[in-house]
């Protein structure tokens, strides 16, 4: 079952517009759209406003203006499997400091700073500022690249950094306020925004893999990467990636091995995912179960259906109907 932690959202570009009333109010708010902390505030006349929308691909955005302030997130935030989410912070205005694992990030105007939520952190705004939040699930910010899951840093974009400069550029167009005509035009272009945010976290940190598997890395990253663009080709064998990509079949069995799956399971596991997100998605209500079946590969609607029940415990008409 799916679960929604912000279901009276709109989608982006539009944010709702948050009135608590109080600092706890905002408080209370910011525990369910970031996650939760304890909010210490440096001002007698505190001045909040908090607006936040969803995503289309999946994920928030919050914007937050505020007067000085302290958040401390003492509890991590982790989703089943152990995963967090990635929270990028982007400051509009003001500055202050993040504290995550031991590294601390000052701030100024322009930078962005990257955290997880399944560390506590500290988040100080010492002067009157503007924040503008995405909390992203790992999967989709990583997209293939889930190996930097693993290895995450907490991190700082500085405001020269030209993946940072276009982010920020960028970010005006994604969150323009008017209801984009096309919905697919609305995900593209949150899309490319995400896209931007995770070349930005890959600029600030250092890799410091071997040679070798660094390579191994690569091979695999090129592998999943055309496996994920042909998901829907109901013909992907491994013998026909193996053709396209210029590798052995052995070499292929062998980048499998090592992530301790074979390729049929992970080809159908992708296609399940796929397949559940899609369910989810409100603006794919239009299409029915068999037709997300096949646009995912499965060339048999009930064979897509038992698959997805031994796999998510439902069928897919249920999970689709099933509440946030």
């Amino acid at each position: 079952m799916h679960h929604d932690t912000a279901p009276e959202l709109s989608f982006a570009p539009c944010f709702r517009p948050f009135y608590p009333g109080d600092v706890q109010g905002y408080s209370t708010a910011l525990d369910t759209l970031v996650y939760p902390g304890e909010m210490s505030v440096r001002d007698s006349n505190p001045r909040m406003s908090l607006e936040a929308c969803r995503l289309v691909g999946g994920g928030l955005a919050i914007s937050f203006t505020s007067t000085p302030l302290a958040v401390r997130h003492d509890t991590a935030l982790v989703s089943a499997g152990g995963m967090g989410d990635v929270l990028a912070m982007i400051a509009v205005e003001g500055e202050g400091t993040i504290d995550q694992g031991g590294i601390s990030m000052p701030f100024r105007p322009g930078d962005i700073t990257f955290r997880t939520t399944r560390l506590p952190s500290t988040c100080t705004l010492n002067a009157p500022g503007k924040m503008v939040m995405l909390r992203v699930p790992a999967g989709r910010f990583f997209g293939i690249y889930a190996d930097l899951h693993d290895r995450f840093v907490p991190s700082i974009a500085r405001a020269d950094s030209h993946f940072a400069q276009a982010a920020l550029a960028h970010m005006g167009h994604v969150f323009a306020g008017t209801p984009q005509a096309a919905p697919a035009l609305a995900y593209f272009s949150e899309q490319s925004f995400v896209s931007l945010l995770a070349a930005t976290y890959c600029e600030t940190v250092n890799d410091e893999a071997a040679d070798g598997k660094r390579r191994e890395r690569d091979r695999w990253q090129r592998l999943v990467a055309f496996i994920e663009a042909h998901l829907g080709d109901p013909e992907l064998s491994v013998d026909a990636v193996c053709k396209e990509l210029g590798i052995s079949r052995r070499l292929a069995h062998r980048l499998f091995e090592a992530q301790r799956t074979q390729y049929g399971a992970y080809l159908k596991a992708r296609r399940l995912e796929r397949a559940k997100s899609e369910l989810q998605n409100r603006r794919l209500d239009r299409l029915s179960v068999s037709e997300i079946a096949y646009r995912n590969g499965f060339g048999d609607a009930s064979h897509f259906s038992r698959c997805f029940r031994s796999e998510f415990g439902m069928p897919p008409g249920a999970y689709r109907r099933s509440p946030d």
